[in-house]
C-alpha cells in the first residue's frame, strides 16, 4: 500500500513539472490527424455493420466499477451470465454468452487475443483491475466477429484499454466490501482495494503518458478463498505528423487459494455447509459419504506481463497501415492436494514405477499425505499487420496474424508427510512435457456502401493451427496436428429511415478443439491417454485425432429503432452446429468439464434490448434472451455404466433457455441512484437431462448509490449492495458440483480526481 502512495505522490510531482513547462493543449491546427483511442478492424458501428453487438463506454466503466472482476461486471449485457469459484467475483470469474463459455468466445485487448492457445480459456485472475485502465468495451454475439485470434462462436469481446486525456489528472481510489457471513448473519471486512491513476496529459505536444497502480485483497466468500492481486500498467502514446506509436505494459503477481471444486447442491440451504472447500467429495444417496477439504497449502502464484508495441502510420489520405507487435509470459505454479494419489490404482503404479513410494503403497497401506506441485511456464509472440483502405463508397482492411506459443508443463512432490527415502530428490518431475503451437491467418474485410441507405459486409479468414507436444518425459508421446479452416461471413445492413435499420448476417465458421482434448499429457500419470485412434498393431495414429473441429453456421436477423428518449433493438440467431464439444458429465480433477464432440446441435433464440429516458431523471435500460438448446444426434459410450446413452433431444448442458437484465436508474444532481435485478433460468449441468445435475432458476438484486460532492470537487461515494434480499442461490455448476454465490454483501468506496 505505501508503495503505490509513494510512487502516485513521485508521479504527481512529476505532472507538475511537466505542466509548468511543456503542457501545451492543442489548438485546431494540431499535427494531431490521427484519435487518441485505438480504433481496431474489428469495432462494428451503428447503422452501418450487419452485427449484433453491444459497447460499454468508458463513463459506465468509470462510475460502476469497483474491484469485482471482468465478467461479473459486464454480465447485465445481453444473454450473459457468469459465475466464479469463490462466490465474491473476485479470483477465477467465468463468463458464458449465449450459453457458450469463454473457451468459444474470441477475447481481445486492444485487438490482441488472450484466449491460451493451447487452452483456450481466459485467465480473468491474471489480469487484475482490467477494468480500472479500460476506455471501452465491444461485445459482438454470434459467430466470426474477430479477425484475429481463435474463430469466435459464440462471440467476441474487444477491449481496449489506455484511458488517456490530454489534461493533466491524477485519481485516487479506495473500496471496501464487507460480506455477510453463516447463520448469524455476521459482517465483516473482507475485500479491500486501492488504486492510483495517473495522466500526464499533452506532453510537448507529442506525448501522453498514462499510468496504474492498485492491490485488490479478499478473504473470498467460501471457506480458503481468499486473493492477493497486485497490477500495473503503464501507457505511452507517442505522436507525429502522420503516426501514432503506442506502448502498453501490463500485467500483475497474483497469489490465491484454491477453490476450484464446487459444492454438493443440498448443500447450498445451509448457510455453514455452503461455505465449504473440498478438495474431493462423494456422494451416496443424498448425502456425502466422504470428503477431504482442502489443505491450507494448496494455494497458487503466477504473473503474466504483457508487451504491446502499435504502431498506426497514415501513408496516404486514404491509407492506414498499422502493425502490432506482442509478447505475453505467464510463468507460476499451484501447490495441490494429492492424498487421493494412494487410492488410485493407476496413480499408485505410476509414482511406484518413477516416484518409488514401494514401502508407502504397498500391502500395508500407509497413508502419506502428499501436497503436488504444478508447474506452467508459457511464452507467446506475435505479429498483427493491418492496412485499411478508404474508398469512395467503402473500406476494405487487409491483415494477417502470426503468433507463436512455447509452453512447458511439469509437476513434482512439493511435500509429504513421508518420502520413499532418505534420498528421495525432491526436485524430480513426474511429469513433463512441452507444448507448442503456431497461429497463421489472413483476412480481408469489406464495406461496401451499395446506396445511400445500404451497406453491405464481406470478410473472409483463412487459418491455419498446428499442435506439437514434444520431449513428454516418461512415455514419450510426440506428436503435431495441423487444421485449416476458410472462414467466411456476409452481411446486409438497411437503414429504412434515420431512425430505424434492419440487418442479416451469415457466417460459417471453424474451430480446432483444445490441446487437452487431444491429450492431457499433465494428467497421463493418472491414466489419461492420447486422443486418437490406434492402427492394426496398437499403436495410437497422431494423424488421426478422435476429437473433431467444431462446424458453426450462423444466421442473425435484427434491427433497431433509435428515438430522442432512447433505443429498442431485437434480433433472431440461429447456430447449427456439427460437432459441438458438449460436456461429458466427467469432471478432471481441477473441477473442469471433460469435453466431446456431438454430431449435430443447435442453438436459436431472440434478443431484445432497451435504452429508455424518462423526465431527464429515470433511465431504464433492460433485456431479454429466450432460447433454446438442443441436442439434435448424439450418443456416447459411458464407461461407467458400460453402455450407450443416446442423447437425441436433451437440453444441452449449461444453457438457460431464459436471461434478462433491468437497471432502473434515477438521477438527481450530484446523486445517482439504480436498483439492478437479474433473472437467469434454469439450465442442466449435464447432458443427460439428470433433475438432479440443474442450476434452478434464480433472480438476484442490486442496490448501487453514486454521489459526486459539490463543495469537494472531483470527489465521489459509492456505496453498493449485492443481493439485496439475502438470496441463497446457485450461480453454476459441473456435474453434481455446484458453486455458490455470496450472501448479501456491501462495497464502500471513495474516489478523488485531481
Amino acid at each position: 500500500m505505501k508503495t503505490i502512495l509513494y510512487i502516485s505522490l513521485t508521479l504527481l510531482l512529476i505532472i507538475h513539472h511537466l505542466n509548468s513547462q511543456y503542457i501545451d493543449i492543442p489548438e485546431k491546427d494540431t499535427v494531431f490527424q490521427m484519435p487518441p483511442v485505438l480504433i481496431t478492424a474489428t469495432k462494428a458501428v451503428h447503422r452501418e455493420t450487419p452485427v449484433t453487438f453491444s459497447d460499454v463506454s468508458y463513463e459506465k466503466i468509470k462510475s460502476h466499477y469497483t474491484y469485482q472482476d471482468f465478467p461479473a461486471f459486464i454480465s447485465d449485457l445481453p444473454s450473459m451470465l457468469h459465475y466464479s469459484f469463490n462466490g465474491n467475483d473476485i479470483g477465477y470469474t467465468f463468463i458464458n454468452l449465449r450459453g457458450f463459455d469463454q473457451r468459444r468466445l474470441s477475447i481481445l485487448v486492444n485487438g490482441i487475443p488472450q484466449n491460451d492457445p493451447e487452452d483456450h480459456q481466459v485467465y480473468w485472475i491474471d489480469m487484475p483491475n482490467l477494468l480500472g485502465f479500460t476506455n471501452n468495451i465491444q461485445v459482438q454475439r454470434g459467430a466470426g466477429s474477430m479477425f484475429y485470434g481463435p474463430p469466435a462462436i459464440g462471440g467476441s469481446i474487444n477491449i481496449i484499454t489506455t484511458p488517456m486525456s490530454f489534461n493533466p489528472e491524477v485519481s485516487l481510489s479506495s473500496i471496501f466490501g464487507f460480506q455477510e457471513f453463516g447463520n448469524k448473519g455476521k459482517i465483516l471486512l473482507n475485500t479491500r482495494k486501492i488504486s492510483v491513476d495517473v495522466s500526464s496529459g499533452i506532453i510537448n505536444n507529442k506525448y501522453l503518458i498514462y499510468g496504474n497502480l492498485s492491490r485488490i485483497t479478499s478473504d473470498g466468500y467460501r471457506n480458503h478463498s481468499w486473493v492477493n492481486l497486485e497490477s500495473y500498467f503503464l501507457g505511452i502514446i507517442k505522436y507525429d505528423q502522420k503516426m501514432i506509436t503506442r506502448i502498453n505494459i501490463y500485467g500483475g503477481p497474483i497469489r490465491d487459494a484454491h477453490a476450484y471444486v464446487g459444492i454438493p447442491k443440498y448443500y447450498n440451504k445451509d448457510k455453514k455447509l455452503r461455505l465449504e472447500n473440498y478438495s474431493y467429495w462423494e456422494i451416496s444417496g443424498d448425502t456425502v459419504s466422504y470428503s477431504i477439504l482442502q489443505k491450507p497449502q494448496a494455494i497458487e502464484e503466477f504473473s503474466q506481463p504483457h508487451y504491446e508495441l502499435i504502431n498506426e502510420l497514415k501513408l496516404t489520405k486514404n491509407i492506414i497501415l498499422s502493425n502490432t507487435l506482442f509478447y505475453i509470459q505467464g510463468d507460476g505454479f499451484f501447490d495441490y492436494d494429492g492424498d487421493w494419489v494412494q487410492y488410485d490404482p493407476f496413480a499408485t503404479e505410476w509414482f511406484r514405477k518413477f516416484v518409488g513410494y514401494d514401502t508407502l503403497f504397498g500391502t500395508d497401506q500407509k497413508f502419506v499425505s502428499l501436497l503436488l506441485k504444478g508447474f506452467v511456464g508459457n511464452k507467446q509472440y506475435g505479429w498483427l499487420p493491418r492496412i485499411d483502405i478508404e474508398q469512395i463508397n467503402g473500406k476494405l482492411s487487409l491483415g494477417a496474424e502470426f503468433r507463436i506459443h512455447r509452453s512447458i508443463h511439469w509437476g513434482k512432490i512439493q511435500n509429504a508427510s513421508e518420502l520413499p527415502n532418505p534420498f528421495y530428490d525432491l526436485d524430480f518431475r513426474f511429469y513433463e512435457y512441452n507444448g507448442e503451437k503456431d497461429i497463421f491467418s489472413i483476412y480481408a474485410n469489406q464495406n461496401y456502401k451499395i446506396s445511400q441507405r445500404t451497406n453491405l459486409m464481406l470478410n473472409l479468414q483463412v487459418v491455419y493451427n498446428r499442435y506439437g507436444i514434444k520431449n513428454e518425459k516418461f512415455l514419450n508421446n510426440q506428436f503435431n496436428v495441423r487444421y485449416f479452416f476458410v472462414n467466411p461471413r456476409i452481411g446486409l445492413n438497411y437503414n429504412f429511415s434515420e431512425f430505424l435499420n434492419g440487418y442479416i448476417t451469415m457466417a460459417y465458421t471453424s474451430r480446432e478443439p483444445r490441446l487437452r482434448n487431444l491429450y492431457a499429457a499433465e494428467d497421463a500419470w493418472f491414466g489419461s491417454n492420447p486422443k486418437f485412434e490406434k492402427n492394426e498393431y496398437g499403436v495410437y495414429d497422431f494423424k488421426k485425432p478422435i476429437a473433431k473441429p467444431e462446424n458453426l453456421f450462423n444466421i442473425e436477423l435484427g434491427g433497431s429503432y433509435k428515438f430522442s428518449a432512447g433505443k429498442i433493438s431485437t434480433n433472431f440467431y440461429f447456430m447449427d452446429f456439427q460437432n459441438e464439444l458438449v460436456k461429458s458429465g466427467q469432471i478432471d480433477i481441477f473441477g473442469g468439464s471433460i469435453l466431446m464432440n456431438a454430431k449435430k446441435t443447435r442453438h436459436y433464440g431472440v434478443e431484445f434490448d432497451i435504452n429508455y429516458k424518462l423526465l431527464n431523471n429515470f433511465e431504464i435500460v433492460g433485456n431479454l434472451t429466450v432460447s433454446k438448446n438442443t441436442i439434435v444426434s448424439h450418443k456416447f459410450y459411458d464407461d461407467k455404466d458400460s453402455i450407450y446413452r443416446i442423447l437425441d433431444n436433451n437440453p444441452i448442458a449449461g444453457f438457460p433457455n431464459f436471461l434478462s437484465n433491468l437497471r432502473l436508474t434515477y438521477s438527481l444532481g450530484d446523486l445517482s441512484t439504480s436498483i439492478y435485478a437479474k433473472y437467469v433460468g434454469e439450465f442442466y449441468t449435464d447432458n443427460l437431462y439428470n433433475p438432479k445435475n440443474k442450476v434452478d432458476a434464480f433472480n438476484v438484486y442490486d442496490f448501487d448509490l453514486i454521489y459526486n460532492f459539490q463543495k469537494l470537487t472531483n470527489v465521489s461515494l459509492i456505496f453498493k449492495v449485492k443481493n439485496i434480499f439475502n438470496k441463497l442461490y446457485l450461480s453454476y455448476g459441473e456435474g453434481n458440483a455446484f458453486f455458490p454465490a455470496s450472501e448479501r454483501n456491501y462495497q464502500l468506496g471513495l474516489k478523488i480526481n485531481y
